[in-house]
């Protein structure tokens, strides 16, 4: 029996999936594809019912490759048709993974190139290693990026170096990716420091870390006057919230 795609464990309130083809550089094909968004729907079922789920750590065994990208095994002789059923499939399961109402974190313990670096891209946060190495080298295959790349990139890092790294291919370093604003952090240990940013974040009130990211992503997807529609009823529901409520009496009485 051949082992699975993508390892899953929980600790409290984080859910760690590991991508786990490491043989391949754990490359994404059709399988771990469908387990990411098996898991996907796993969470939000889970969130719905507030069995306390409050974050997803994305990362990669081994050493070498967080993800190495697609499968280019499943793209030899692909027809148009096929290809274009895929990477709407690949899209739709990394949009419904960025929508997540939980925070979303990719450890980056190494390669995140082409598929595997928009995986990454759909998370909320990216921490990467030093070795890391990050790009989209798609058009050295004669293609472009088909699970987002083309979308995500310039909202992260401007429409300019997005290009030029999309038209290039260039493979870039933790460092540069950092300075670019495309991970958040370098860590040497990017899983712990992941885990450590989960922590910090499930200590916050769930219904503002789910207004938040909703106001967010509507903004940059619809724009400014939508995204502060989301953002005031947000608060709203934020100031219904014994979280919400608690916090304000205590920062109120501080000095009493």
């Amino acid at each position: 029996m051949n082992p699975p795609t993508l390892l899953v464990e929980r600790t409290g309130s984080v859910v760690v999936a590991t991508l786990n083809r490491p043989e391949k550089g754990n490359a994404l094909n059709t399988a771990m594809v469908e387990a990411i968004g098996d898991l996907v729907n796993q969470i939000e079922t889970s969130v719905a019912r507030d069995d306390g789920t409050r974050a997803l750590i994305l990362t990669g065994a081994g050493e070498k490759s967080f993800s190495a990208g697609a499968d280019v095994a499943e793209l030899d002789g692909i027809d148009s048709a096929t290809a274009r059923r895929q990477m709407r499939r690949g899209q739709g399961v990394f949009d419904a993974l960025e929508a997540l109402p939980v925070v979303v974190i990719a450890a980056l313990n190494g390669f995140a190139l082409g598929g595997g670096l928009e995986l990454a891209m759909a998370a909320d946060i990216r921490i990467a290693s030093p070795t890391a190495r990050l790009g989209q080298p798609e058009i050295n295959l004669g293609n472009i990026p088909g699970w987002g790349g083309t979308q995500r990139l310039p909202r992260l890092i401007g429409a300019g170096k997005a290009t030029e790294l999309i038209l290039t291919g260039e493979v870039i370093s933790a460092h540069d990716a950092l300075a670019i604003g495309l991970v958040n952090q370098v860590s040497d240990d990017p899983l712990k420091s992941a885990r450590e940013m989960a922590d910090r974040i499930t200590q916050r009130n769930p219904v503002a870390v789910r207004a938040a990211k909703e106001a967010i992503h509507v903004g940059l997807a619809a724009g400014p006057a939508a995204g502060l529609i989301v953002e005031a009823d947000g608060v709203a529901a934020c100031c219904e919230t014994a979280d919400q409520r608690a916090a304000v009496h205590a920062f109120l009485n501080r000095k009493k």
